[in-house]
């Protein structure tokens, strides 16, 4: 399984999972968005699980306030877990 942590405005992170069944976003109970409030919250969700890859990708507003283009792609960093 490969895990994407998508970092957002406002310091929380959303985890989207890949595997051989396609991807999806990582869920609550209300079916909204699982938050997560830092990067060992999130390394300790997923202790038990095989992780191949795991990406950090930071998702920011900033380029076009800032007069670039809109299609500027994001920050991504792959973790070492």
């Amino acid at each position: 399984m490969n895990l994407q942590i998508l970092s957002l405005e406002g310091q929380f992170y959303i985890v989207r999972t890949e595997d051989e069944n396609g991807s999806r976003l990582l869920t609550d109970r209300k079916d909204q968005p699982h938050r997560f409030h830092c990067l060992e919250e999130i390394r300790d969700h997923f202790h038990s699980h095989i992780l191949d890859e795991v990406w950090l990708e930071q998702v920011t507003p900033y380029e076009e306030m800032c007069g670039l283009d809109d299609d500027t792609a994001p920050l991504r960093i792959k973790l070492n877990w």
